[in-house]
């Protein structure tokens, strides 16, 4: 494909013409061997489809070299609509790409052995600039209809996804669903991830991509309903914990905020709205308490959990902590005492006063609630309304 082809292009073209259907084998042959997505491809695919899209190729080939011109856009339409179907088959967009340069140095190498006389070498090497040229064209138009197809596919997958998420949290019927896109129902981890929004950071990628993205590298066949606060995922539930715990912090390390994720596990597809309201009550509570980045489950906060929740118990413990919310020293001495695991030296040092004056306080707790924290049985009990004393401040 010369830039000025004329006459000379004549015995190039001639060649290949007559040719075309060997030079087509050889192209065919040489990418199967050298790319191992089209080498495991049924025989008959490869007979009926890659022959003949390189006897198209070539045709076009010859037809711009007469012509003397480039391809425009018209022309490319059928390797356009073959890069999509390939990329909806999922072959590699380096692997269909390496196509047309495998099988325009096999075209080459197939006429270069043929070129016999001085003029058929010199339209071979005129031809060189046009195929340049052709490549230039073909490759780019390719590509980019190729990424343009897997992008719309992500977002249709991701679509799905999200419209099964919401009907299994909602408890809607979903099996039809799930077995229309080919997606497997199961046991799940149900996460409720909530952050909370940072500092703008160079470097610092959107939280909504970067959970998107850590969640589908953790599970391919998890499904999530995000938002820019965070939302929900279904893992299944053979992932470890240990790997949520990871994507967590990976999520938070990427995006620059803190992420709390409140789990728990739906053992059937119909328990999934239950799991889903208690995991996100425990992310509520660990943010309410300013839990550090985590994953939190039931065992974490099951104190919390229980006293989050109106009832004649969380009453009672509030009440008994209700004479000495006028007496701030009162309350200071109580969390120390109970913090320092009931050693009193430790406690008065940590309040900075002799450890009569906490004696002294610690009486005086007594006298006003009539429980003493000193004793085994009290103890326990303040312990438990301090836990619900702190939720109700933070309104949980």
């Amino acid at each position: 494909m010369s830039t000025a082809p004329g006459e000379s292009a004549a015995p190039f073209t001639e060649f290949l013409t007559a040719h075309l259907p060997e030079v087509a084998r050889e192209m065919m042959t040489a990418v199967v061997r050298a790319v191992p997505d089209y080498e495991q491809l049924p025989t008959e695919r490869v007979e009926q489809d890659l022959i003949r899209r390189s006897e198209d190729n070539l045709r076009l080939f010859v037809r711009l070299l007469s012509e003397e011109r480039e391809p425009g856009a018209g022309d490319l339409d059928e390797m356009i609509e073959a890069a999509v179907r390939r990329a909806r088959e999922g072959i590699p967009l380096d692997a269909v790409l390496a196509v047309y340069h495998r099988g325009a140095v096999a075209a080459w190498n197939f006429m270069a052995a043929g070129a016999r006389t001085p003029e058929q070498r010199d339209a071979l090497i005129a031809a060189v600039p046009q195929l340049l040229g052709y490549l230039g064209a073909v490759v780019p138009g390719v590509a980019a209809s190729y990424l343009r197809e897997r992008q719309d596919l992500h977002w249709e997958q991701r679509e799905v996804k999200r419209a099964l998420a919401q009907a299994l949290l909602q408890g809607k019927p979903a099996e039809l669903l799930a077995e229309r896109f080919g997606i497997t129902l199961g046991r799940y981890h149900v996460l409720a991830l909530r952050t909370s929004e940072g500092p703008a950071t160079d470097g610092i990628r959107p939280a909504m991509r970067v959970i998107h993205g850590e969640i589908d590298a953790l599970s391919p066949q998890a499904l999530t309903v995000l938002d820019r606060s965070g939302g929900w995922a279904l893992v299944p539930a053979t992932e470890p914990g240990a790997r949520l715990d990871a994507a967590i912090a990976g999520i938070a390390a990427a995006a620059g905020v803190r992420v709390i994720a409140g789990t728990a596990t739906a053992a059937l597809v119909s328990d999934i709205p239950a799991r889903a309201e208690e995991a996100g009550e425990i992310a509520r509570l660990a943010i309410g308490l300013g839990r550090p980045t985590g994953v939190y489950r039931m065992a974490d906060l099951a104190l919390q959990y229980q006293f989050a929740r109106p009832g004649p118990a969380r009453a009672w413990l509030l009440g008994l902590l209700d004479p000495l919310t006028a007496h701030p020293h009162l309350m200071q001495a109580l969390r120390a005492y109970l913090t320092h695991d009931h050693n009193r030296v430790a406690a008065a040092e940590s309040l900075v006063v002799h450890r009569n004056t906490l004696n002294y306080r610690l009486n005086r707790i007594a006298t006003l609630t009539g429980y003493d924290p000193g004793r085994s049985e009290h103890a326990p009990l303040f312990a438990a309304a301090l836990t619900a004393f702190d939720l109700a401040a933070a309104d949980l």
